[in-house]
């Protein structure tokens, strides 16, 4: 081979080599694919204890994981933003990678811009002492809405560069004092059990179990708190936020034991933290001012704060004491008693949710909506007046001897015995728990809710039987001739005479289906407290309907009889109720006209046609 040859052939390898060098630096490797394509490197977000982050300009600013709270380290002391702590550790979690980079790629003048030699923003994160991610945040780059980023790899510990997307620079950029949780308390409502105020003019204690127990006010009263205004008074607590934060120096140990009389120490406890926390706040000039500062136990700054109902703070005890009568769960209870000087005690049974009544000996159906409105009546009544916090005399209110009681008594619990009474004149009415001190004025607008008379609490359904047990049904007005319907149970039949004449043809069948039923589940509108006028109508009913029933889908064996009576409550007149008694049953009931109407019979016939 010539010298001509062999320099032509090595100037041919040098250009390709020439060639394979500047496609290698400015196109990406196949690994270098591959690695976008994987896209970067993630990190359990929940391992995070430890946030490390530096400025260009070398200031720090690092969070550390407190419990379930995140503290600022540096450049200062004091509760971080959560909410931004979370932002900023999402977004590094969400880099998404566009190209592979490398330094040699370019000129260092270009490299320069890059900022990745002198990073706007290094951040480190740790889980415990062990690094979880750390990388670099340079200038943005060529591509709209990019930026390079450094990453040091977890496998080489070298750092790798790219050209990338990230939101973690815009949370980044925020100032080092607006990292601070700008919540003076920050916690869930639900896992405070614990409501202390101080102030000069005395102690208030509120505190309960746990989120699902009702509150307690334990001083300087033992008795049951208004779940609406604590809650309110929560609200107040735990939205106060913070404007401005100034460090100072500690008080001395006699000035954070003193209380200034236009101060307010509140301590809030949680169990299922086990941590208690305390701040104290300076009384606002009045209800239009909501600025004004405040200390803490576990924050070293003082703060200017801002909150809605700040005044609320200044509470008196009798404010936050449940204002309503009582708090029942009616599906919890077992017994309901109510005793006055009037009638003869009332009993009442729940059974599976349905209430009984013990009335002539025995256990029959109540009505349960008068036992549900008489719950909520007692539930929703707001008391009057708290008159007194000591039953040392009880006679002034009339419950040394209290004409009305009602109890209680909940499943696996002590009864409750609630007793009413009212003063000499009376013009007033008190309320009093046999088991606390506290004596509550009400209103007597509340007792027509609580009847005093059994038969008030008797169950509507007066009458209930099956229409497979039906055999007949009579129906006599005044002096007219009886009607007669006869049912046969097995058929489904009906047969009607009248003064002896079969008037069957007559007879509208679905009609006396739909009366059969309204028979079987009679009810009433009222049970009559006053007997003597409507026993006095009733030797001469308006009205009788004779039920004949026997052994359900049979037509043999023996039957027996209901009769029922019905006069109008006007002597001869048409009136919008009526008397009614079911025979030899001592109570009388009311019925509407309208009612009356469904079940007297006079539709059950076929029209007559015009001649």
């Amino acid at each position: 081979m010539s010298a001509r040859t062999t320099l032509l052939l090595f100037l041919l390898v040098a250009a390709m080599g020439a060639v394979i060098l500047g496609i290698e630096r400015y196109f990406p490797s196949a690994i270098d694919k591959r690695e976008v394509r994987r896209g970067p490197t993630r990190f359990d977000a929940t391992k995070v204890t430890r946030v490390e982050i530096l400025t260009a300009e070398n200031v720090p600013l690092t969070l550390v994981r407190d419990g379930n709270a995140w503290r600022i380290e540096a450049p200062y002391d004091d509760l971080a933003d959560p909410q931004k702590v979370a932002a900023l550790i999402l977004t590094l979690n969400e880099v998404e990678w566009i190209n592979r980079v490398h330094q040699e790629e370019f000129d260092p003048s270009e490299w320069q811009k890059t900022g990745l030699g002198k990073p706007r923003f290094k951040v480190r994160l740790l889980a415990g002492d062990a690094s979880l991610y750390e990388c670099w945040f340079g200038s943005p780059g060529v591509v709209e809405n990019s930026l390079y980023i450094g990453i040091l790899d977890p496998a080489t510990h070298e750092p790798a560069w790219y050209l990338a997307k990230s939101e973690a620079p815009m949370v980044l950029q925020i100032p080092a004092a607006s990292w601070r949780d700008p919540k003076l308390l920050r916690l869930p409502a639900e896992v405070i059990t614990s409501i202390t105020l101080n102030q000069p003019s005395g102690q208030i204690v509120l505190a309960r179990e746990n989120e699902h127990a009702p509150w307690l006010l334990e001083k300087p009263l033992k008795t049951r708190g208004s779940k609406e205004r604590i809650t309110e008074l929560l609200s107040a607590i735990l939205n106060i936020e913070i404007t401005e934060a100034k460090d100072v120096t500690a008080t001395t140990k006699e000035d954070a034991q003193t209380a200034h009389a236009d101060e307010i120490k509140v301590t809030i406890e949680s169990k299922a933290r086990g941590k208690s926390y305390e701040f104290t706040v300076k009384k606002p000039a009045d209800d239009k001012q909501a600025v004004t500062t405040a200390t803490t136990a576990y924050r070293k700054p003082t703060f200017t704060v801002v909150a809605k109902n700040l005044l609320t703070l200044w509470v008196t005890p009798n404010a936050l004491r449940d204002h309503l009568l009582a708090q029942i769960d009616g599906e919890r209870l077992d017994f309901l008693t109510i005793t006055s000087k009037t009638h003869p005690e009332i009993n009442l049974r729940n059974e599976g949710g349905s209430w009984y009544l013990q009335r002539h000996g025995k256990w029959d159906p109540a009505n349960g909506e008068r036992v549900s409105r008489c719950l909520n009546a007692l539930n929703t009544y707001e008391i009057l007046q708290f008159a007194a916090d000591s039953a040392a005399d009880l006679t002034p209110f009339g419950l040394d001897d209290p004409f009305q009681t009602v109890t209680w008594t909940p499943q696996r619990e002590k009864p409750v015995k609630l007793m009413f009474g009212h003063n000499p004149e009376r013009t007033q009415f008190f309320a009093k728990y046999d088991s606390e001190p506290f004596i509550y004025r009400i209103d007597a607008s509340l007792l027509p809710s609580l009847p005093t008379d059994g038969i008030k609490w008797k169950g509507l359904g007066a009458l209930r039987f099956t229409t497979f047990a039906l055999r007949r049904i009579t129906m006599a007005q005044g002096a007219f001739a009886p009607t007669i319907l006869d049912y046969n149970p097995v058929s489904a039949e009906w047969k009607a005479t009248r003064g002896g004449h079969d008037i069957t043809a007559e007879l509208d069948r679905v009609k006396a289906d739909q009366l059969a039923a309204s028979l079987s589940r009679f009810t009433v509108q009222d049970w009559a407290a006053d007997r003597s006028d409507a026993l006095q109508a009733l030797k001469t009913p308006f009205l009788t309907i004779q039920i004949v029933l026997g052994e359900p889908g049979r037509l043999d064996g023996p039957v027996r009889e209901i009769e029922i009576l019905f006069s109008p409550t006007q002597p001869n007149a048409s009136t919008a109720f009526y008397f009614g008694q079911i025979k030899n049953d001592p109570d009388i009931f009311y019925i509407t006209n309208n009612a009356l109407l469904q079940i007297a019979g006079i539709n059950v016939f076929k029209p007559k046609q015009a001649k």
